[in-house]
């Protein structure tokens, strides 16, 4: 009797486990189909020509390589160059991060500071706006190693004209065809920095900041300021702005790319710092956003607060497969179904989410070394776990493009 006991306990708990997994899964599908709605009903309609005026606010430290890529991409934007001002801090650089800038048109302002991080560089840019004497009615914020697509400024321009306050462009990677490791970043990418706002606006939710390619009315930015100096500065910038009754839009058809790193091992301590400040921001803003959310009866809030519980695609792909094959020891067929349907569902997202966002064909074939990547980040959880989390910012490696000659010049 008390194995069957503990036989019927461990069943009860595998159907738990693959019940919550499915939900998660669920969830995501529920996104892809909103995403696919968007892309039916399309971009939103011009109204006249482009009239806001934009600083593009580029926190940029020892970007002197990654710099002009991007820079001359802003010089290729095709928004009317007197509503546009580029605006680099070179923060604490020790190369010729200000120099190759200022070359290029751009304005700089050097910062020195023992205060280290993207959150204080745009802190301390944003409080020195209004003395630089530069007119705008909004800011883009892009980081130094992303370029943007030409129509970024336009879309942008386009949905605060009718009324949004704060607009993200879609993140994308630009070097998915360089090793099978920026294939599947670029998977990644998609669906997290594509389909998943994607669907967000079209429930009406807000979409979230990306960390570059996002742009926040002049009124918003003075009233609010910065104030987000985790190691995931952008989620919690975007929790901030969500809690004043900030939502954030989403422009799927404009985009900020950045090259990604071609081995995993050049990105880890990447993923570790965004890992380990999602977990800090989940700690932190979860149990508060959903206090508020439902004192005040807004989904917003509720669905920011829930959404954080939502595991990782690796964790889902491991669960869904664990919940199966114990089901299968356990002779439990409830378990085996939802293993199978939450493994299927999670199988429909990969797909249907890279279809919507043009995937080329080396991320397909990327995808037969996907469960070594799942592996991979069960190690990395593993390792923020027990303790060994990151403290500070530490450089990513990258792979950069060529930087266009003189005629990439901004000419402001």
């Amino acid at each position: 009797m008390p194995r069957f006991g503990a036989r019927r306990g461990a069943e009860l708990l595998l159907v738990a486990a693959g019940a919550l997994t499915g939900a998660g899964v669920g969830y995501l599908l529920i996104l892809t189909a909103a995403a696919a709605v968007g892309r039916r009903t399309g971009a939103v309609a011009s109204a006249g020509e482009p009239a806001l005026r934009f600083v593009v606010l580029i926190p940029a430290h020892d970007e002197e390589r990654a710099l002009p890529h991007t820079l001359d991409g802003l010089a290729a934007l095709e928004y009317p160059r007197p509503l546009l001002h580029v605006l680099v801090i070179a923060d604490n650089c020790a190369d010729a991060t200000a120099e190759v800038a200022a070359a290029r048109g751009a304005m700089v302002l050097e910062r020195r500071s023992a205060e280290r991080g993207k959150g204080a560089a745009l802190a301390w840019g944003l409080a020195r706006l209004p003395a630089v004497g530069l007119d705008h009615d909004a800011v883009l914020f892009l980081d130094a190693d992303c370029a943007p697509s030409a129509n970024l400024l336009a879309a942008v321009d386009r949905r605060m004209r009718a009324g949004a306050e704060a607009v993200q462009a879609a993140y994308v990677v630009s070097n998915p065809g360089a090793s099978r490791s920026a294939a599947l970043r670029f998977a990644s990418f998609a669906l997290v920095n594509t389909v998943r706002p994607w669907g967000r606006e079209v429930l009406g939710l807000s979409c979230g900041i990306l960390g570059s390619g996002f742009a926040v009315r002049r009124d918003i930015v003075e009233k609010h300021g910065w104030s987000a100096f985790s190691l995931t500065e952008d989620t919690e910038y975007h929790l901030q702005l969500l809690e004043a009754g900030v939502r954030v839009r989403f422009a799927p058809e404009a985009s900020v790319s950045s090259p990604m790193p071609t081995s995993l091992r050049g990105s880890r301590e990447q993923h570790a710092r965004w890992e380990s400040g999602k977990f800090s921001m989940l700690r932190e803003w979860a149990p508060r956003l959903l206090a508020r959310g439902v004192r005040r009866r807004d989904p917003q809030l509720v669905h920011a607060a829930l959404e954080g519980l939502v595991p990782s695609q690796s964790v889902l792909a491991a669960s869904g497969v664990a919940v199966a094959i114990c089901g299968l020891l356990l002779r439990s067929r409830a378990a085996v179904r939802l293993g199978l349907a939450s493994t299927t569902g999670q199988a429909l997202y990969v797909l249907g989410g890279l279809a919507l966002a043009r995937a080329p064909a080396a991320v397909y074939r990327a995808l037969v070394f996907a469960p070594g990547l799942v592996a991979w980040k069960l190690l990395l959880y593993l390792r923020l776990l027990t303790g060994r989390t990151p403290r500070r910012w530490v450089r990513t490696e990258r792979y950069l493009p060529a930087a266009r000659g003189p005629r990439g010049t901004l000419g402001l």
